[in-house]
């Protein structure tokens, strides 16, 4: 009998805590879309920003089946060295020309697993980093 309360001592403990959580009564907001007014691929600054904004707050927009891209998978600032150097491979100028070369080393440190050597990535699981204009970027335009 002991044993049956200690299994079912966790299972209550849980139900109590869920059930006492206080319950909100204003309805979820859904998570905040990419910047809108900054999708132009020829300009930098808008390039830089759009990665910026995948890094900081992830990204779902192409229901990959390797799921979405994470929120904050580096720090605030290796997200803005990482978008430097990702700039690059777009041919464009970015804004801390300063930041590419730990941007690189810190794309091969963390986000080459999923997108590849050289930002190539995988058609169908992790988009191309190189591609101009890149895929999100394009798809965001088309929808406005």
């Amino acid at each position: 009998m002991k044993k049956i309360w200690l299994l079912l001592l966790p299972i209550a403990l849980f139900l109590i805590g869920y059930l006492a959580k206080p319950k909100s009564t204003t309805p979820a907001q859904p998570a905040a879309p990419h910047q809108t007014h900054s999708i132009s691929p020829k300009c930098a600054n808008c390039v830089e920003e759009y990665i910026f904004d995948v890094i900081e707050n992830g990204s779902n927009i192409f229901h990959y089946p390797s799921g979405p891209m994470p929120a904050r998978t580096v720090s605030t600032q290796d997200a803005e060295k990482i978008a430097a150097y990702l700039t690059t491979l777009q041919g464009l100028k970015p804004s801390h020309p300063e930041w590419v070369q730990e941007g690189k080393t810190l794309f091969y440190g963390n986000c080459v697993g999923c997108h590849s050597h050289g930002g190539k990535g995988k058609p169908g699981y992790f988009p191309d980093l190189t591609r101009r204009p890149l895929l999100g970027m394009q798809k965001l335009r088309s929808k406005y």
